[in-house]
């Protein structure tokens, strides 16, 4: 049996550009506040080397002061003031690769010419710094992956530069020396390879569970507005009425089909299903945008005017309204409604309503008839009558 050759690694996979943007985005406001304080860490150690100058190669100590404090110093803070300003500029931008990029190469660079001009005891000194210095790049600042691999090999470019301005008379000294660095950093750069993979998984996670909150939040809020809505109309059913309701005096306006039970006879429920959608429709059309349009059931709806206006002839504007849609009736005509109006607290208003809408029946249909307490003003199509 053929053994299965074993996979290379490679870098993680990028995710679709939008996607990619976002999380470039989250990573950065995630590393935002711990990226700057372990620079600054990083750079302070960096400085305070110098006492390690300053005790053993005194001759080399103002040198290092002036590549430490006067060049490598104000370039890293420069470096990350940018980075602070880009950031803001561009949430996405990957200025913290370039950042720690450019920081390590110029760090390694000065170490090798102080390493120079330094006595051949310090040389192992400096050999280790830049041991140090490639973990904390590579490693230490979670750089991505991509930008770690260019970062390592800046800096082993940087490193075997340095080796040269030392002279070495042992090739395979120097050579040696540049393995056990790049060794260094290729454990580094596994190890940055691992944080970046776990990161890009997590935030998979993490954005599949916001997703998934969401579409539970939109159900849930579908279920509850599906809870107070008529499924054939769109309007609010009794329940949804209810909880709309006004505290105060309202205007009350019950609509009922007229002749409805021989439309749905005569042609059908589906019809009839449809006649009814756009008769609330109508409704809603001419109700004012405080008011409240529901269906009760059947063919019976409900107009709540809130402010508690003249519910004659907001009921008048909405016989007409239906009348204007012109939807023959199979015994002849149009389809009309008979409207019963009435304001005062809910509950008293909606009964007189409800017994007005009767009387505008009773009285021919296709009409208005608004009950004021026990009297009854019929408003007839076109006019008012006693």
């Amino acid at each position: 049996m053929t053994p299965r050759p074993v996979p290379l690694p490679r870098f993680p996979e990028l995710f679709a550009p939008d996607v990619e943007r976002e999380y470039r985005v989250a990573r950065n406001a995630a590393r935002s506040r711990w990226f700057t304080l372990t620079a600054v860490m990083g750079l302070l150690l960096f400085d305070a080397y110098a006492l390690v100058d300053a005790v053993l190669a005194p001759q080399v100590l103002g040198l290092s002061l002036a590549l430490r404090f006067g060049l490598v110093t104000p370039l890293v803070l420069a470096g990350l003031l940018l980075r602070s300003r880009r950031l803001r500029a561009e949430p996405a931008s990957a200025v913290d690769g370039l950042v720690a990029c450019g920081t390590a190469v110029l760090v390694v660079a000065s170490l090798g010419v102080v390493q120079h001009h330094a006595p051949g005891a310090l040389g192992g000194a400096y050999f280790g710094g830049s041991f140090v210095v490639v973990v904390f790049f590579v490693t230490l600042l979670r750089t991505d992956v991509r930008w770690a691999a260019g970062c390592l090999t800046a800096m082993l470019a940087a490193f075997a530069w340095g080796q040269a301005l030392v002279g070495a008379d042992s090739g395979p000294v120097e050579v040696a020396a540049l393995l056990a660095v790049a060794v260094s950093g290729l454990f580094g750069l596994v190890m940055a390879h691992d944080v970046e993979r776990s990161e890009r998984a997590r935030f998979t996670a993490v954005r599949r569970e916001r997703a998934l909150a969401a579409e539970r939040e939109q159900l849930i809020t579908a279920l509850a507005e599906a809870a107070v809505r008529d499924e054939l109309t769109g309007l609010l059913n009794r329940r949804g009425l209810a909880e709309r309701l006004p505290a105060g005096p309202v205007g009350v306006l019950v609509v009922d089909v007229d002749h409805f039970k021989q439309y749905n006879d005569r042609v059908g429920h589906l019809q009839g299903d449809r006649c009814l959608a756009s008769v609330a429709a109508a409704l809603t059309a001419g109700s004012r945008p405080d008011d409240v349009v529901a269906r009760l059931g059947g063919e019976e709806f409900v107009v709540v005017l809130t402010d508690g206006g003249d519910a004659a002839a907001a009921g008048e504007r909405l016989r007409t309204a239906v009348r204007d849609l012109a939807l023959p009736h199979p015994a002849g005509g149009v389809v009309t409604v008979s409207v019963g109006a009435a304001t005062g607290a809910w509950e008293q208003a909606f009964a007189q309503a409800d017994r007005a809408v009767y009387a505008a029946k009773a009285a021919g249909r296709d009409r208005v008839v608004e009950r004021v307490a026990e009297q009854v003003v019929e408003r007839l199509v076109g006019g008012v009558a006693p």
